[in-house]
C-alpha cells in the first residue's frame, strides 16, 4: 500500500530508537533483521546476549553487540529500579518489587522509552495487550493532551474507493470494552490526531452506531449521540458526525438518503466504534475477507509512542508497527 511506503521512507528518514523486547519470538528477530538491513530505525533487542545473537544468527542475522541489552546485567536497571520504586511506591509497592518489575523485558523497554534512552517500544507478539497497557501506563505515564488510553488500527483496504482510496482508521479495537460517552469523545480525538499525525491529511469522523440521526431509539443509540454533543464542546475543530452506520458514514450515495447534511457522511475516514465488541470483530472481519493490511493496535493516550501487537502479528505486520511508532511524535 501506497501510504505504508510513505510511513517506511519517513521512518528511514527519522532513524529514531526502538525497543523490541520479546527476543524469544523468531518473528520478532526476523522483523529486527528486515528493519536494520532497510535502516528504518535503530533497534535494540532485549535479552541474555549470547542467545540472542545466537538465534539471530540461525536467521542470517548479524547483529551487533550494541543492539542487544541484558537488562538483568544492564547499568541502567538500579536507576530504573528506583524510579519505578518513586512512581509506584504510594501504591504499596516495595523496592523489591519494583526490583522484580523492571527484570520484565516490557516493563524495561517501557522504562527505556520514560528515560529517553528511546523513542517508542514494540511489544506484544508473545504479551497480552492488558500487559503491554499496563507497562506503558505504569512507566511511560499519560500524555499532555488526553488521559484515556486507547487504541487505533491503521487499515489499508485494497481497491477500494471509500474512506482515504481505501485508508482508514479504525477505534478504539483493542482497550476499553464499553468506552462512556466522554471516553468515546477521548478516542474519536485520539484517533484523528493519530490520522492527521500520520497520514497528513484532514480526519473526518464517524460515530457509528446501528442507527443514523435518530432511526432508531436505544440507550446505545443516546451513548453515541452524547459522545458528539462532548466533543462539539470539547473538540470544537474536529470534524465529526453521529450517530451513523457505516454505510452512511463511508458510501456516498448512502449519505445522501441518510444524513445529507452531514459533513462526513460518505467520505468518512476515521471509524469510532461504539464499544470493543464492534470494533475487535469489525477490524478483524475487514482484515480476512476484504484482505486489508492492518497495522494496530496501536495505543493513544500516552506520552511517548507506543504499539501493542496481535499475538497472530506476521514478520511484516511488526515491520509495519516499528515504523509507525518511529514516524508518531510525543503524544
Amino acid at each position: 500500500m501506497e501510504i505504508l511506503d510513505k510511513i517506511e521512507a519517513r521512518a528511514a528518514q527519522v532513524q529514531k530508537t526502538i525497543v523490541l523486547p520479546e527476543t524469544d519470538d523468531l518473528r520478532i528477530l526476523k522483523a529486527a533483521k528486515i528493519v536494520t538491513a532497510k535502516k528504518l530505525a535503530n533497534i535494540i533487542l532485549l535479552g541474555d546476549i549470547t542467545k540472542v545473537k545466537d538465534k539471530a544468527e540461525s536467521i542470517g542475522f548479524d547483529l551487533s553487540v550494541e543492539q542487544v541489552i541484558n537488562p538483568l546485567e544492564s547499568e541502567y536497571l538500579p536507576d530504573f529500579v528506583n524510579e519505578f520504586y518513586a512512581l509506584r511506591k504510594h501504591k504499596g509497592i516495595s523496592l523489591e518489587q519494583a526490583k522484580e518489575q523492571m527484570q520484565n523485558y516490557v516493563y524495561f523497554s517501557a522504562m527505556m522509552v520514560r528515560k529517553g534512552l528511546a523513542h517508542g517500544f514494540v511489544a506484544g507478539s508473545i504479551t497480552t495487550t492488558a500487559d503491554v497497557v499496563k507497562a506503558a501506563i505504569y512507566c511511560i505515564g499519560f500524555g499532555e493532551k488526553i488521559r484515556t488510553v486507547s487504541s487505533c488500527f491503521l487499515v489499508c483496504v485494497p481497491n477500494c474507493i471509500y474512506g482515504e482510496q481505501g485508508m482508514f482508521v479504525f477505534a478504539d479495537c483493542a482497550i476499553i470494552p464499553d468506552p462512556s460517552p466522554m471516553q468515546l469523545a477521548n478516542i474519536a480525538y485520539s484517533a484523528a490526531d493519530f490520522y492527521e499525525m500520520v497520514v497528513e491529511s484532514e480526519p473526518k469522523v464517524a460515530l457509528l452506531s446501528f442507527s443514523t440521526k435518530g432511526s432508531a431509539e436505544h440507550p446505545l443509540v443516546e451513548k453515541v449521540i452524547r459522545a458528539k454533543q462532548l466533543i462539539t464542546q470539547k473538540y470544537p475543530n474536529l470534524v465529526v458526525d453521529g450517530e451513523l452506520q457505516l454505510d452512511a458514514a463511508i458510501v456516498p450515495d448512502v449519505a445522501e438518503k441518510k444524513a445529507p447534511q452531514s459533513p462526513v457522511a460518505g467520505s468518512a475516514n476515521v471509524l469510532v466504534f461504539p464499544d470493543l465488541n464492534a470494533g475487535n470483530i469489525g477490524y478483524k472481519l475487514v482484515q480476512r475477507l476484504a484482505k486489508a493490511e492492518v497495522v494496530g493496535p496501536i495505543l493513544l493516550g500516552f506520552k511517548n509512542p507506543c504499539s501493542d501487537l496481535s499475538r497472530g502479528c506476521s514478520v511484516d505486520e511488526i515491520v509495519n508497527a516499528v515504523c509507525m511508532t518511529a514516524v508518531r511524535g510525543n503524544c
